[in-house]
C-alpha cells in the first residue's frame, strides 16, 4: 500500500455544522455538497454527527395520504435532537485497514477525522473506503473473486411481507438487507436505509401508535427496490467495490448462469478482506 494513510483518503476540510442548525437547513446542505454525513462541531470540537439515515428518520413522506393523514413539521427541530453525540472518528496517521475496523465493528458509515484537540480535521465515509481497495490493491483484481467473501445463506421474504416484519428479521438476524423473492425469482431488495425511511422516529406521529401500526403493516413491495445491480460469483471482489462506489449501494445480489440467487456481498464482506489482508 503505497498511500494506505487515512490523510491521504479522507475528505478535508469538512463540512459541518454547529449542534444548534436546524434539521431542515441539514438537510439543505447535505443535497448542496452532496454528502452523506455531517460533523457537528462546537467550541472546534466534534461533539457529534448527523448522517443521512439519520434524517431519513425525520422524513414523513414516503407514504401517500390513505395511509399518513397527518403532517408533522420538523421545522423548530435541530441537529442536537438526533445528532449521535460524541461519535467514534479517528487520526489522520491511522491506517485505512483500521478505518475498516472501525466502521465494520462498530456498523457506521463515517468517521470524524481529528486533530489532537478533537477538532474536525476530516471526515472519511464507506466510498472513501471503496476508492482506496479500487486504487491502491488492483492486485487482488486477479486474486480474489465475489465467490471468496459472498454471504451464500442468505434471509428471503415475499413481497407480501410486512415493514413490520422486514423490521424484526433484520434486528433479529443482524443484517441490514433482505432480498425479496417471488416464485423463486428474485424481484428486490430492501435495505436497513429502506426501513429509516418509513419507521416513523420521535418527530414523525409520535403520540398517535395507530397510524404508526398502519405504516409498519404495509408490505415491503411498496418500498423495495426493483431495479437491482447484481453481480456474480466469478467476477472479481473489486468489481463489486467499484459498482457500489459509482452507484451508492451497500449491497449485491449475487446470481448464477440461469439467474438463481446464490448470496449477496456487502459492504461489510468487503472491509473484512481488507482487515484480514492487511490488518
Amino acid at each position: 500500500m503505497k498511500n494506505g494513510l487515512v490523510s491521504h483518503w479522507m475528505t478535508s476540510p469538512v463540512v459541518a455544522v454547529s449542534p444548534k442548525t436546524f434539521i431542515v437547513d441539514a438537510r439543505r446542505i447535505m443535497n448542496a455538497e452532496k454528502i452523506r454525513a455531517l460533523p457537528v462541531v462546537s467550541d472546534e470540537k466534534v461533539v457529534g454527527i448527523v448522517t443521512w439515515r439519520g434524517l431519513l428518520r425525520t422524513d414523513a413522506s414516503v407514504f401517500d395520504s390513505t395511509v399518513l393523514t397527518k403532517e408533522v413539521s420538523i421545522k423548530e427541530k435541530r441537529v442536537e435532537d438526533i445528532m449521535t453525540v460524541n461519535p467514534i472518528g479517528i487520526f489522520p496517521h491511522s491506517l485505512m485497514p483500521k478505518a475498516a475496523r472501525i466502521m465494520l465493528e462498530n456498523k457506521i458509515t463515517a468517521l470524524p477525522v481529528f486533530n489532537d484537540q478533537r477538532g474536525a480535521l476530516g471526515i472519511l465515509t464507506t466510498s472513501d473506503l471503496f476508492r482506496f481497495m479500487i486504487d491502491e490493491l488492483p492486485e487482488l483484481k486477479r486474486t480474489l473473486h465475489v465467490s471468496d467473501y459472498m454471504t451464500d445463506e442468505v434471509v428471503t421474504i415475499g413481497p407480501e411481507t410486512s415493514l413490520l416484519e422486514v423490521q424484526r428479521l433484520m434486528g433479529v438476524k443482524r443484517i441490514r438487507v433482505l432480498l425479496v423473492v417471488d416464485e423463486g425469482k428474485l424481484i428486490g431488495l430492501v435495505t436497513r436505509t429502506d426501513m429509516m425511511k418509513v419507521n416513523p422516529s420521535r418527530f414523525v406521529l409520535p403520540h398517535n401508535q395507530e397510524q404508526s401500526l398502519a405504516i409498519m403493516l404495509q408490505s415491503v413491495e411498496k418500498v423495495m427496490t426493483q431495479q437491482l445491480l447484481t453481480v456474480t460469483p466469478e467476477q472479481p471482489l473489486l468489481k463489486a467495490a467499484e459498482l457500489m462506489l459509482e452507484n451508492k449501494i451497500h449491497s449485491l445480489p449475487v446470481l448464477g448462469a440461469e439467474g438463481e440467487l446464490l448470496g449477496v456481498i456487502t459492504e461489510s464482506d468487503l472491509f473484512r478482506m481488507v482487515i484480514q489482508k492487511f490488518l
